[in-house]
């Protein structure tokens, strides 16, 4: 249930990005800079197998960060596991070989977040992913994944077949800065906090109180039978859940600004999804049908 709430507000950042600390091509000054100019409200810095400490940058959070990975056959798992917020280095190394799920507990143990990042761009299936336990979110959306340098970004697929399962995560959207040549500030995250404070913006992260976005702003709740979407103008209202067939998930028109969708008993679990004129998009998480709230229930 994404809407306003007194005494929260929305800060906008990017939780995977790389510098010249591992095989970025900007500077962690530089990157600081590409996105504070951009109007980020928070950022980190997560290279490969390095460790990067909080920061406060000219008005933006820098939150801590590292990315790990693990596994070179797709077949048995390819995993690339970020740390966000960690209180100290995880103090994991390569050379130690850690598992996929030693990973997740060793930034669990170290105070920060666990997300798989590009699962589409890994060929993660969703039993390899079930097969974790205590992630905390991941990249329903990576730019780098897509074209010119990749073409697998969208793990829209896979979240569903998740969420089909009964496992719901928070998703988020992140551009995995490489190459600066135009994946950089591109997909983000939408994140509702009492404050851009790293501890305020990590509890939000963990309660799924975000988004992820390419610039569409969405806001949604559950009223009565149905849900009542709010968004910016739009050319499409996508509704998906694990009914397969609904004659009315699909809205499309110009410059939508609003959609409802009635809820049928064949839905346990739905995500929303909005392309604006531009095909930009953006994308809640699943939500457990049975969990949604009325925006007044919940003041």
């Amino acid at each position: 249930m994404i809407f306003d709430r007194p005494g929260f507000y929305w800060f906008k950042g990017n939780l995977h990005t790389h510098t010249t600390r591992s095989d970025g091509r900007k500077t962690p000054e530089q990157a600081i800079a590409c996105y504070r100019e951009h109007g980020y409200d928070f950022l980190a810095l997560t290279d490969h197998w390095r460790w990067s400490g909080a920061e406060e940058a000219g008005g933006m959070t820098v939150l801590s960060g590292v990315e790990y990975d693990v596994g070179s056959d797709p077949a048995s798992g390819i995993f690339h596991l970020v740390a966000i917020g960690a209180a100290h280095d995880p103090g994991l190394t390569r050379e130690r070989g850690p598992g996929a799920q030693q990973i997740i507990d060793a930034i669990h143990k170290a105070g920060g977040l666990a997300v798989l990042a590009h699962p589409a761009w890994s060929l993660n299936t969703p039993e390899q992913i079930r097969r974790l336990k205590r992630l905390d979110a991941l990249e329903i959306y990576n730019s780098v994944s897509g074209l010119p340098h990749n073409a697998r970004p969208d793990a829209s697929l896979i979240v569903d077949q998740l969420a089909c399962a009964g496992w719901t995560v928070p998703c988020l959207a992140s551009d995995d800065s490489h190459f600066y040549d135009g994946e950089e500030t591109t997909s983000f995250t939408w994140v509702q906090s009492k404050s851009r404070a790293p501890d305020d913006l990590l509890e939000a992260i963990r309660q799924g109180r975000l988004y992820a976005s390419q610039g569409p702003r969405i806001s949604f709740w559950r009223e009565n039978g149905h849900l009542e979407i709010r968004c910016m103008p739009a050319r499409a209202i996508v509704v998906y859940s694990d009914a397969v067939w609904s004659a009315h998930r699909v809205l499309t028109g110009a410059s939508l600004t609003e959609g409802r969708y009635e809820l049928n008993a064949n839905d346990h679990v739905v995500r929303i999804e909005i392309i604006d004129e531009l095909n930009r998009r953006a994308w809640t998480s699943p939500y457990p049908v049975q969990r949604l709230v009325s925006k007044e229930a919940s003041r």
